[in-house]
This record gives structure tokens, sequence and C-alpha cells, in this order.
């Protein structure tokens, strides 16, 4: 994927963004546009399968191979009246991709930021997750 993708070219400052390899949500255009990003350095051969606009949402359907597993993605969008993409959620499957996915979003920079924010293979637990998700809480 040579260029951003499309929703990130008109970010609103304040846009969230939201999906199943991470527990919790990021807001902030910088802070979403470099998580997108860094996780599209992930994907090898990316396909879009079909986009979808209805109303003021698009979603989209790709495929993808991450650490030699086929993943699939889906990301609705939401674009405020402003033509600014103001919420982004994607989530993936299946789940043995998702946690590759993020485990290596967490073992890269942003990761190490936030690393609780992502599955890490070193002795986390189903309870140590939990308790993150319950201590941080979720904006959606």
């Amino acid at each position: 994927m040579p260029d951003d993708p499309w929703f990130l070219r008109d970010l609103a400052p304040d846009v969230l963004l939201a999906g199943s390899i991470m527990n919790g949500s990021l807001r902030g255009a910088d802070a979403v546009a470099e998580q997108i990003r860094t996780v599209i350095g992930f994907y090898r051969d990316y396909t879009p399968r079909y986009r979808l606009e209805v109303g003021d949402r698009t979603v989209q359907e790709y495929t993808a191979t991450v650490d030699g597993r086929p993943i699939t993605g889906v990301g609705t969008f939401h674009v405020n009246e402003a033509g600014q993409v103001d919420e982004i959620v994607v989530n993936h499957r299946p789940l043995s991709a998702l946690l590759t996915l993020s485990r290596l979003l967490g073992e890269s920079a942003i990761g190490e930021r936030a690393r609780d924010e992502f599955f890490h293979a070193d002795g986390q637990t189903h309870q140590d997750l939990l308790d993150h998700a319950d201590k941080a809480g979720r904006e959606l």
C-alpha cells in the first residue's frame, strides 16, 4: 500500500480510533494516523474487497497477510458535517491473525508507549487484559 488510505487524508482533529487489536481506543489525528500507518506497514498482499457508503458512514473490507497469517479487516468510518473522518472502527479476523497483529503493534514504537493496550506473549493472562480494560475504560 504505497500511499495513505483515503480516510487518512482528512481526519478530524479529535478523531477516535477503536478496534479489535487494541484494548481501548485512541483519540487525535496525529496519534491515529501514526497507528494506522504502523499497522499498514505490517500488511502484505493487501487487497480491498469492497467499499460501501451508507449515509455518513463508509464500510470497507479487505484482506491481507500479517506475519504469514491471512487476515480480513472491516473498517467503519464516520464522516462529520465538515467532511472529515471523525470515527474509525476496524475489526479483524480470525483471532490468530488478530492476536499476531496486536502483538506486532505492541512490539512497535507505539507499543512502547502503551504496552498494555496490545497483546503481548510474555505471560500476559486473560485476567490481565480484563483488568486493564476495566481500569482504562473505553470511549465506545
